[in-house]
């Protein structure tokens, strides 16, 4: 039987497609799980409609692949607890000929499609792939739809701070000017100089508030060529060089002749590792180790390269992760929660994946791709 390899629909899934098989009789259900996983697919499988609901995880599904008689019933009386467990997945119904009328009652009561058994293999993947291109539509809708209104929370949110920064910088100016000549009056009055100077302090963190926020809502235009990966890392990694002197720290990088290139902002992207080391050096306890890995892959249908910067820090919790990239999430004292949501942008700009390593039990683990020049 030829092997087909089935690509990721969807920018938003990362890794292969999942799909649920429920069928009692276990030759069958054993040669479909067979066919689906030598074509790339995650296949999850039970006997009874009862274990899968003790076992399945229902939100990781494009498809259900349901046999229409099961020991516990009749593919229609579930139909209805299954598009409340897992509404995004199409249902198809695995059938006898004599029960094709049953079969197309399912039809009726929301299953997308039915299958005679013996199920052939290929009329099998013809359909599974129709409703991948099916949910791949659905899901660029849906995400088209997200950067749509997201531009326009942007576009407001850009005006508004564009006219707070313009108006509250006189202002800012004024009492600075006010501050200093307070400052030379209090000449010799500790406790007084001490007060001023964290007022002035305090001013300046509001100031570099308003200039991140407006720099985040702000149209990101990017200014690409050809660059070679390692040689933007090491540059960013030579300009922290302050942030990291006097500590233990160890930078590692692949040493392999080959490094990645690809069409990129080279500042832009400077600016995204910047936040991830700055990041690694806040969470991490001397020594430091800072490890950057690279492999080529697919996005999209492209060529692309995906690179992994790693740190041996505390991790994250599963909350964290899955913030990280929210504008004003910090877990930080200080800082605006801004330089991860604005890495994330920059990324997206490059048509690109950015996201945190759910595989890694120590430390954290930032993974990049970035299509290939």
């Amino acid at each position: 039987m030829p092997q087909h390899s089935v690509e990721i629909p969807d920018r938003d899934i990362l890794g292969p497609l999942s799909l649920l098989v429920v069928e009692d009789d276990p030759d069958t259900r054993s040669n479909l799980t067979d066919i689906l996983e030598m074509d790339g697919y995650r296949v999850q499988a039970a006997e009874t409609f009862g274990q899968a609901l003790r076992e399945a995880r229902w939100d990781e599904y494009f498809a259900i692949v349901l046999d229409r008689k099961l020991p516990d019933g009749n593919s229609e009386n579930f139909l209805p607890q299954l598009r409340q467990l897992a509404p995004q997945a199409s249902i198809v119904i695995v059938t006898g000929y004599e029960d094709l009328t049953g079969a197309i009652a399912a039809l009726r009561n929301g299953a997308s499609d039915y299958l005679i058994k013996p199920v052939d293999a290929d009329t099998l993947r013809s359909r599974l792939r129709q409703l991948a291109e099916k949910r791949q539509a659905e899901l660029a809708l849906k995400a088209a739809n997200a950067r749509m209104l997201q531009a326009e929370r942007l576009a407001a949110i850009g005006e508004m701070m564009t006219g707070l920064v313009h108006e509250s910088r006189n202002a800012l100016q004024r009492s600075e000017a006010c501050l200093e000549m307070l400052g030379l009056n209090l000449q010799g009055q500790a406790d007084s100089l001490d007060l001023v100077a964290r007022v002035q302090k305090a001013q300046k963190k509001l100031h570099e508030l308003f200039e991140e926020v407006r720099n985040y809502a702000a149209p990101i235009k990017l200014q690409r060529a050809d660059h070679d990966l390692r040689d933007v890392l090491e540059e960013t990694w030579e300009n922290l060089i302050w942030s990291r002197q006097g500590r233990n720290v160890a930078f590692l990088l692949p040493k392999s002749d080959t490094s990645p290139r690809c069409s990129v902002d080279a500042s832009r992207l400077e600016q995204v590792f910047r936040n991830i080391f700055e990041n690694s050096l806040g969470a991490c306890t001397d020594p430091v180790q800072i490890e950057v890995r690279w492999k080529p892959t697919k996005l999209d249908g492209r060529s692309a390269w995906q690179m992994s910067i790693a740190d041996n820090g505390p991790g994250m919790s599963p909350e964290q992760r899955q913030k990280i990239f929210e504008p004003f999430f910090t877990t930080k004292p200080t800082g605006t929660g801004l330089g991860m949501a604005i890495s994330k942008r920059i990324i997206d700009e490059h048509d690109g994946l950015i996201a945190v390593s759910e595989s890694r039990s120590e430390g954290t683990e930032i993974v990049i791709t970035l299509p290939a020049t």
